[in-house]
């Protein structure tokens, strides 16, 4: 790898981040009631929450969960009023939990509407197996809900037969429509379907659906101005559909229609949204049992998306229309049935973003819900499941939560250009450091008046040049300086005023400042060569003395470039960085102070200069990648190991900062080697993002000289929150395309 860059830009660009931007902000699961086994909010295909808004104001949150006995509670309501934060048990539906009923639950303004029928993974007769339809009437006096006498829609006269899985929906004529699977004497299923046009009071029963060989599932949803049935089994069929339309005959529905031919996982393992205009959004497993996305356009099925390639029997999905964007949470196993992750992505204009983990500890995480609709200003996005040990363990219902960022725009302003100086670092006092592009490197510049002005400091007292610099949280000034071929780290406990050397690095050096870091109070460095292409030994040293003397710590052996460190204090965890071929690349982390380390990531992957630690211990970064096949991109990787790609980016980044206030830059270089670049590039970029998920392009720098690096790279703020964007081999600038300038970052 070689190290330079250019810029150039319309200083007066503005660039804009969405409105609501989901971020990546990860919060541990939190428990809400204790459940008798993983599974005990299944069915998937039912919907087990609801949010409403009292015209009185706030909202409230009704989730419906079988306990199974667990604080002597069946199917039961649970209430929050602070948007899901905390809860409480509100009333019984269904207290029996000798007989395992689930609900499906459906919002009439402010009344909810329900159905509730047997589940359970085995499905034989009983005359116990009834559906019944209840309404809850909402109490304006008390901002409660009173439960109206259930209403038994479908009786199970005979012990060998029975009725599961009850599903509601209502269509544009107030109608209510209830459909379940009937259990016949000989094994099969059938769908049947019954309807109220007197508000529930009765029911009438309508010519049945459809039969199945085996058990059925499906869903029966409302489009705005028609009925659909979507409908599997239990075995490896297609998936199948009927219509109709809410004008039509009362018995009327369209022809039976094949859906897919992948069929439906047990017909009931997938999670249905209505956009109200005969349209829907499906995210379903398939026989095999993976996990798609496919669109209903009111008369067919579009193609399927694959979400999910490794099929798992516990896997699961939940899906939530936010205004106009569809977030998708799911469960990917680790390991069969005692580890699976709790992952969400977001279908917005067209396409899927990057899938993002929310939960990651090792638990079995089962049977997902989540509320079918969301308006587009809520703060964040709520996913119901059950946490346990194992799948057959008892446990909690917990409920996790995707963050939505605020409606805020990122623009970078320009506040000063510098062609004079290249900037090194700033103090936490605010005193910054820079050698001038006029004079010699062995002499230090300082400004005190925010990187401004610069009046001459000190000669280094060997004549050494200074290289980089790193400001500890102390004030300490740590430096690569170099003599000749030889480079030292020198250290200055006084403001920059006197300097001595205190560690040989002979011919190897920093490369940029995150080359030193603080961790648990040890200072880390990791040596950078570039003698050689072949592999060295790459010390990691430490000090425990404010960089005074220093002590190798680690060698890492099979690499050629320790690029850099980040530290996690929250974790105790450190990170080291390498590069820069295939095989001497990796992404390392270690949690006992760098004396032993774990590969977390290797290949064109696992090149990285900077990275940024995110409040939940993954590393935000960008690639240091410049040749195909891989492309460079801005990744995310969790310490379990857990990688994500978030965006594409031009050319390989040298920087990662994360901005004061919430949001990051990353730097994409231009070399003047790699195939990855079209002929049409020849700058340097700064891409920025308020919620490290979402990134847009803030700034463009043309480069000055083809046979060299052209950089744009933010590593320090200003006390005040300007960012100091370091430039190199850019258009504009002072002597080799050299300077800086000084970045505001405005939020709207």
């Amino acid at each position: 790898m070689t190290h330079g860059r250019s810029m150039w830009m319309d200083l007066r660009r503005v660039v804009l981040l969405g409105c609501f931007l989901f971020t990546s902000t990860l919060l541990a699961a939190q428990p809400l009631a204790a459940i008798g086994g993983g599974n005990a909010l299944t069915l998937p295909a039912q919907r087990h929450v609801v949010r409403l808004e009292p015209p009185e104001g706030g909202a409230v949150w009704l989730l419906a969960l079988q306990q199974d006995g667990q604080e002597g509670h069946g199917l039961g309501f649970f209430r929050s009023d602070d948007e899901g934060a905390t809860w409480s048990y509100l009333a019984p539906i269904q207290n029996d939990w000798s007989h395992r009923d689930t609900v499906d639950l459906l919002a009439v303004g402010m009344d909810v509407a329900l159905v509730y029928s047997y589940e359970g993974p085995t499905f034989s007769g009983s005359s116990r197996h009834d559906v019944y339809f209840q309404w809850w009437r909402y109490q304006a006096g008390t901002r409660g809900w009173r439960p109206e006498p259930a209403i038994r829609v479908f009786d199970s006269t005979s012990s060998g037969t029975g009725y599961s899985r009850a599903e509601l929906a209502r269509d544009s004529q107030g109608r209510l429509w209830v459909q379940a699977f009937r259990l016949e004497l000989d094994g099969t299923n059938t769908a049947v379907i019954s309807m109220s046009g007197n508000g529930g009071l009765t029911f009438q029963s309508q010519p049945d659906l459809a039969r199945t060989s085996a058990r059925g599932g499906g869903r029966l949803l409302h489009l705005g101005d028609r009925l659909l049935f979507l409908y599997g089994d239990h075995g490896v069929s297609p998936a199948r559909y009927r219509v109709r339309m809410d004008t039509a005959p009362v018995a009327s529905w369209g022809p039976l229609q094949q859906a897919f031919p992948e069929g439906l996982y047990h017909g009931a393992a997938l999670s249905a949204v209505s956009t109200g205009n005969g349209r829907m959004h499906l995210v379903y497993k398939d026989v095999a049992e993976r996990l798609y996305y496919r669109a209903f356009d009111g008369s067919t099925f579009g193609p399927p998306t694959t979400l999910e390639s490794s099929g798992d029997w516990a896997l699961q999905p939940a899906a939530s229309l936010v205004g106009d964007e569809l977030v998708v949470f799911d469960n990917p196993p680790v390991s069969l049935n005692t580890n699976y992750r709790l992952s969400v992505r977001v279908l917005a204009n067209g396409s899927f973003g990057p899938t993002r983990v929310l939960e990651s500890t090792t638990r079995f995480r089962g049977y997902l819900a989540a509320a079918e609709r969301l308006p587009a200003a809520v703060p964040r996005v709520p996913c119901f499941f059950g946490e346990t040990p194992d799948a057959s363990s008892g446990g909690t219902a917990s409920v996790s939560f995707l963050e939505r960022a605020q409606s805020q725009h990122l623009s970078l302003e320009v506040v000063l250009t510098n062609t004079t100086h290249r900037f090194l670092a700033v103090a936490p006092s605010g005193t910054a450091y820079a050698v001038s592009l006029s004079d010699s490197e062995n002499r230090l510049y300082e400004s005190t008046d925010g990187a401004r002005t610069w009046h001459f400091k000190v000669r280094h007292p060997n004549g050494n040049g200074f290289r980089v610099m790193t400001a500890l949280s102390d004030g300490t000034l740590l430096a690569d300086t170099a003599r000749g071929e030889l480079h030292f780290l020198s250290r200055s406990d006084d403001g920059g005023a006197t300097w001595r050397d205190v560690l040989s690095l002979v011919n190897y050096r920093m490369l940029a400042p995150r080359s030193i870091v603080e961790l648990d109070g040890t200072v880390y460095l990791l040596e950078y060569q570039s003698f050689t292409v072949g592999d060295v030994p790459i010390r990691l040293y430490s000090s425990a003395d404010r960089g005074l003397t220093w002590q190798v710590r680690f060698t890492f052996l099979g690499h050629r470039h320790g690029h850099g460190l980040a530290a996690d204090p929250a974790r105790h965890a450190l990170w080291a960085l390498f590069g820069d071929t295939t095989r001497q690349s990796g992404t390392f982390r270690s949690t006992d102070a760098g004396r032993t380390w774990r590969q977390l990531l290797g290949g064109q992957q696992g090149c990285v200069v900077e990275g940024v630690v995110l409040a939940d211990g993954s590393l935000l970064f960008g690639h240091d990648i410049s040749y195909l096949p891989a492309l460079p991109h801005i990744a995310q990787l969790t310490p379990e190991g857990i990688y994500a790609e978030l965006y594409r980016l031009t050319g390989p980044a040298y920087s990662t900062h994360a901005l004061q206030g919430g949001g990051f830059v990353v730097g994409a270089a231009r070399e003047p080697g790699g195939d990855i670049y079209p002929s049409t590039e020849v700058s340097t970029h700064v891409v920025g993002s308020l919620d490290g998920v979402t990134w847009e392009e803030l700034l463009v720098y043309p480069r000055l000289d083809a046979n060299e690096n052209a950089r744009a790279d933010v590593y320090y703020a200003l006390p005040s929150g300007l960012l100091v964007l370091q430039l190199e081999n850019v258009q504009g600038m002072g002597s080799g395309g050299r300077g800086y300038q000084l970045l505001r970052p405005v939020r709207q």
